[in-house]
């Protein structure tokens, strides 16, 4: 049997659970390209949450398979064979279902939900925009084998020349306006300017073989680097979104400093990753073996499915209490149903072609 890494499993059962509670809030705030709170309670609940797990989830799962993965040390062939039947088939599995399931319950109409059946393989249906993070990470797995040897290569100073570019990169979205629109070769015709093949979630991957591979950081010193870190850019983040709450009209302007290609998102995930890098004792515990570990396999498949149950719960709590109680009894039910659901059909003979 394999060896498990403890630390990742435990951190793939956290960042399940922070993306519930960063769809749970959208339930409060945001109407797809609108948003509005309905009151200030709600609001300063909504920041709270989403300060820290907006930023957050989806970069510690791709650091999470980066971790283990890169570089790829099997055949192409085979591990395109592997990383596509677990993670493709279950999607395409999923597509055609968040297409036809809403109008069941009202969310869509029947004939939109013909639109969106015949087009759900073009690409994700409406009630399923999770699911670009699938797309995302099946690109990824495309040019995992390809940087591979190249990262076998890289000195440490190599390597870090290359993260601090992509750092760079992670800035544009506020240099854009400062320096009037476009830059670096920015343009209709042209969607490749200098520091695109730079930029974007592949740096997430370098930045998890970084770790791996050249920091050694004893457990004394990733506390007292990663939790002031952390706390300076989770209170970043919170002050940025309560500004830009009063004066933005739509949810891209107030969500800004929330996005995963921000310094603000890069420094949280990389402090939290590294925290959860010292979880290194537990492995034989009844903890990880009966909760952490399954929870932890069946764990692509809550993702998938969580959009077909959330808003249920969503509107089941919102009535009985407060936004700041409503966000975390959504996310945690929700958690607990996905998890019941995957883990019983990936039990199945063809379970891991629907959950992975």
């Amino acid at each position: 049997m394999k060896q498990r890494i403890i630390f990742l499993d435990w951190l793939r059962v956290i960042a399940c659970l922070m993306v519930m509670f960063v769809h749970a809030c959208e339930c409060i705030y945001s109407n797809d390209y609108s948003f509005s709170f309905p009151s200030e309670g709600a609001k300063y609940a909504v920041l709270f949450y989403q300060s820290f797990v907006r930023p957050t989830a989806v970069p510690l799962f791709l650091m999470a398979s980066a971790f283990l993965l890169v570089p790829v040390k099997t055949d192409t062939l085979q591990f395109f064979r592997k990383r596509f039947t677990r993670v493709l088939i279950p999607l395409l599995v999923f597509l055609p279902l968040y297409a036809v399931l809403p109008a069941l319950w009202g969310a869509q109409t029947w004939a939109d939900a013909g639109r969106e059946l015949l087009h759900c393989y073009v690409n994700f249906p409406v009630s399923g925009s999770h699911l670009w993070f699938v797309y995302m990470l099946l690109g990824l797995y495309l040019i995992m084998p390809i940087i591979s040897p190249w990262l076998d290569r890289l000195s440490r100073k190599e390597e870090l020349l290359f993260l601090g570019i992509w750092l760079f990169t992670s800035i544009f979205y506020r240099l854009r306006p400062i320096l009037g629109g476009d830059i670096f070769g920015e343009c209709w015709w042209n969607p490749n300017p200098t520091f695109y093949y730079v930029s974007g979630f592949a740096g997430y991957l370098v930045l998890a073989h970084f770790i791996r591979v050249h920091l050694k950081w004893d457990r004394k010193k990733i506390f007292a680097i990663c939790i002031p870190l952390l706390a300076l850019l989770y209170a970043v983040a919170f002050i940025s979104a309560d500004y830009y709450s009063t004066r933005a009209t739509a949810p891209a302007v107030m969500e800004q400093d929330w996005q995963n290609l921000t310094p603000v998102a890069i420094g949280m995930s990389f402090a939290l990753f590294m925290l959860f890098s010292t979880i290194v004792k537990g492995g034989d515990g009844f903890v990880y073996n009966r909760i952490v570990l399954p929870v932890s396999k069946a764990s692509y498949g809550m993702y998938l499915m969580h959009m077909l149950i959330l808003p249920h719960w969503f509107r089941f709590f919102d009535p009985l209490m407060c936004a700041a109680l409503t966000v975390p009894a959504t996310a945690i039910a929700t958690y607990l149903s996905c998890f019941v659901i995957s883990h019983l059909v990936g039990k199945l003979p063809f379970g891991k072609y629907i959950v992975g």
